[in-house]
């Protein structure tokens, strides 16, 4: 019987692929108004609840589109289990059962690692799936010796493959390695080159025989190898050679496609010669160098955007909020949130697809230290001017909060043109301006008579297009809570259509009504920079971005 009565962490397991768990650094949190995609979540917790993901993509495991492969590993997390008001107590022992299809009996599961439960967070386990489980639903069980337990039920399928990322959350960097006299790690001062062969980690190749290929910048590559990682419990690893042609930039997207099933989405940093990657917020080696090291870079961020916001009371009241802002910040991040800032160097594709992960409603946590840089001033088109407030090294302006009926939201307050955060300079950051052309604000023509949606009937989305170039995207997202449906569009376009047959796929909503969401942003491979002088010499790059996001409730029928 597997059990375990000391939770240890995960780290040591995943540095032997190559991984490290990202740290949370929290002093305060930053809610930024808009932001340019919505994120993958494997759903909310509840207390006393059990949810499985996959341990590489960490996308829920209940539907055949997001199922486990026999033999891959699976995260297990089980919310309050060591909590003072949870549902176990800390001397109870838990062990997890497994249930394959088809079968009464469950036998125990080999845990992996663990890691323990803290503040708001899961205690989650990692667990593989028996080698020898055939295809169909499952129950993952967790036993305490009190009497207590949690069940869950997933899908088996033949193969769910996802990479192994750096940041161990499912996106980013991927682990990977460069095999040669001397094998090294790939990162952003180690990219890989054409020719080079490459290993990558992973789990839920199973037991398919099928072609897998490695896409990288859009060019397909057959493997030499895909398969069990010799010595590691549950890891596959693909070995194959880096193609030529891709361009010279440190965040290459990689994905992997085993019987027509994409992997998440990864990325590589790839160079033609010798030394580090073409950073596009133009990092120096030195702080590329610190990056790959697990340290901290400080960026500049500055934004504009506007939001309409669901009032989340329970019972909903079916009220919104517009929030106007605009944001300054000198903020540290680390490899994965620098990535996060600088984007994918990918180009944006028209289409929808289904996403099995759960909504995302908080907020995003950064560290932001206190660096003087006086009182910066927001200015925009004919002559506006408006204080900024906040304290060194975090500055906003933002519009009083304030409910509204959906057919009585006002319009944004900015309006197109020039804006731009003038900072007079202090002790710390010189005097300078970051300017930004901002298009006009998201105009939704149909917003207030898209619900109810129908499962039945593809759902058309229209906007006004007027005064939007190829730099600007439009983004869409239907979310039943459990399940989203993503779409993408030109915003030069004026419309784009979610087909019926994705919207059938839906999940129930429970906690929350349906959630339709439209963004209008810049296209992230080709980000508006600008420099932050320092008083005692040196600079902080700096990237300035603006968003429309609108959120409204609907009926999903």
């Amino acid at each position: 019987m597997k059990e375990f009565r000391q939770p240890t962490s995960r780290a040591k397991w995943l540095t032997v692929v190559g991984v490290s768990k990202v740290t949370a650094i929290s002093p305060i949190i930053a809610c930024l108004s808009v932001v340019t995609a919505l994120a993958q979540s494997s759903g909310p917790f509840f207390a006393g609840a059990i949810y499985v993901v996959h341990s590489a993509t960490r996308r829920t495991a209940q539907t055949i589109e997001t199922g486990l492969a026999p033999g891959s590993l699976c995260d297990i997390n089980i919310r309050g289990l060591y909590q003072p008001t949870g549902s176990l107590s800390l001397e109870d022992t838990v062990t997890l059962r497994f249930r394959a299809p088809g079968t009464v009996d469950a036998r125990d599961m080999t845990i992996v690692a663990t890691q323990p439960s803290f503040f708001d967070f899961p205690a989650q386990l990692t667990a593989l799936i028996p080698a020898d489980t055939p295809l169909g639903q499952a129950d993952v069980l967790a036993v305490s010796a009190s009497g207590k337990s949690f069940t869950s039920t997933v899908w088996i399928v033949a193969s769910g493959f996802g990479v192994f990322t750096k940041a161990a959350e499912g996106y980013g960097a991927a682990a990977a390695q460069i095999y040669g006299d001397t094998p090294r790690t790939v990162g952003l001062t180690t990219p890989v080159r054409a020719g080079e062969w490459v290993t990558i980690w992973g789990t839920g190749l199973g037991s398919t025989t099928a072609a897998v290929l490695v896409e990288v910048a859009g060019i397909g590559v057959t493997p030499s190898y895909s398969g069990p990682a010799p010595g590691l419990t549950g890891v596959d690893q693909i070995n194959f050679r880096f193609p030529a042609g891709v361009p010279d930039d440190c965040y290459l997207p990689l994905t992997v496609t085993v019987n027509a099933r994409a992997s998440n989405i990864t990325s590589i940093a790839a160079a033609g010669v010798p030394g580090p990657c073409h950073h596009r917020l133009g990092l120096s080696s030195d702080a590329l160098a610190t990056l790959d090291r697990g340290g901290l870079v400080t960026l500049s961020k500055s934004s504009v955007g506007s939001s309409v916001i669901p009032d989340f009371s329970i019972p909903v009241t079916y009220s919104y909020m517009r929030d106007d802002s605009v944001f300054l910040g000198f903020i540290p991040y680390d490899a994965a949130g620098v990535q996060s800032v600088t984007g994918l160097l990918t180009k944006d594709v028209s289409g929808c697809e289904l996403n099995l992960g759960g909504r995302d409603v908080s907020g995003a946590i950064v560290f932001v230290p206190r660096v003087d840089s006086g009182t910066p001033v927001v200015t925009g088109p004919g002559g506006l001017r408006i204080p900024m407030e906040g304290f060194p090294g975090y500055y906003h302006s933002t519009s009083q909060g304030k409910n509204f009926m959906l057919d009585s939201i006002p319009a944004s307050i900015f309006g197109p043109g020039e804006w731009a955060v003038e900072v007079p300079g202090g002790s710390y950051i010189a005097a300078f301006r970051a300017a930004l052309r901002v298009p006009p604000a998201l105009r939704w023509i149909n917003r207030s008579t898209v619900s109810p949606v129908s499962r039945e009937r593809d759902l058309t989305l229209k906007w006004d297009p007027m005064g939007y170039t190829d730099q600007e995207w439009v983004q869409c997202n239907l979310d039943s809570g459990r399940s989203s449906i993503s779409c993408h569009a030109p915003a030069t376009t004026g419309s784009l259509s979610i087909p019926a047959s994705l919207i059938a796929q839906l999940s129930t909503p429970i906690l929350f009504p349906a959630m339709l969401t439209l963004i209008v942003a810049p296209i992230d491979s080709n980000p508006v920079r600008y420099t932050v002088p320092l008083v005692k010499g040196g600079v902080i790059p700096g990237i300035a971005s603006f968003g429309y996001l609108e959120s409204i409730w609907i009926e999903l029928k």
